[in-house]
C-alpha cells in the first residue's frame, strides 16, 4: 500500500468520523441549552408545562412569562457558573438523557441532585439595585452571598409541576 493510499485511508477511517463526532457533540451541547431539550423528555413535561402556564405563580413560570430571561430559560437557572460550570451542567444533562433512554436507572422522584447555588440567581439579580437595597435582602446579605442561606428558602415555589 502506498503512502498516498494510507493517508486517504487514515482520513476516511480516522479523521472524518472524529470530525463528525466532534460536530455532533458540539451541536448536542448547544441544543442542551434550549427549553425544547428539556421538553423532549417526558419525565420533564410537568416542569416545562409549569414554565409555560400563564396562571402559575411559580418562580420559573413568572420568569418565563415576564421574559425576565429571554432565552434558554431552564439552562440559565440550572447551569452552575464559574469556569467549568456550564460544561459540568451539560454533562449532567447528558446523564439525564442516559436515564431517559434506560442506559442507567431512572430515579423514582425527580429532584435537584445538589443544593441550588445562589450564584445562579445572583448572576442576574446580584447587581440589580432593587435587589441590593431591598430591606429583606440587606438583613441577610452576608449569608446569601456566602451561600449559607439559599435564595429558594424564601422564594417558593420554584416550580409547581402537576405530576
Amino acid at each position: 500500500m502506498q503512502l498516498r493510499e494510507k493517508l486517504l485511508l487514515l482520513i476516511v477511517l480516522g479523521a472524518a468520523p472524529a470530525l463528525v463526532a466532534l460536530a455532533t457533540f458540539a451541536l448536542s451541547f448547544q441544543r442542551a441549552e434550549q427549553v425544547r431539550f428539556c421538553a423532549d423528555c417526558h419525565t420533564m413535561t410537568p416542569w416545562v408545562d409549569d414554565l409555560h402556564n400563564p396562571t402559575s405563580k411559580s418562580l420559573a413560570a413568572m420568569h418565563f412569562s415576564n421574559r425576565w430571561i429571554l432565552n434558554d430559560q431552564c439552562y440559565t437557572c440550572h447551569a452552575d457558573y464559574g469556569f467549568l460550570g456550564p460544561i459540568r451542567t451539560k454533562l449532567a444533562s447528558m446523564g439525564h438523557v442516559a436515564r431517559y433512554y434506560g442506559l442507567v436507572s431512572m430515579p423514582k422522584e425527580i429532584k435537584l441532585e445538589k443544593p441550588f447555588p445562589n450564584a445562579n440567581c445572583l448572576q442576574c439579580h446580584g447587581s440589580a439595585q432593587n435587589w441590593r437595597t431591598n430591606p429583606a435582602h440587606v438583613a441577610v446579605m452576608k449569608p446569601i452571598l456566602a451561600n449559607q442561606l439559599s435564595c429558594v428558602t424564601c422564594h417558593q415555589p420554584i416550580h409547581t409541576p402537576k405530576v
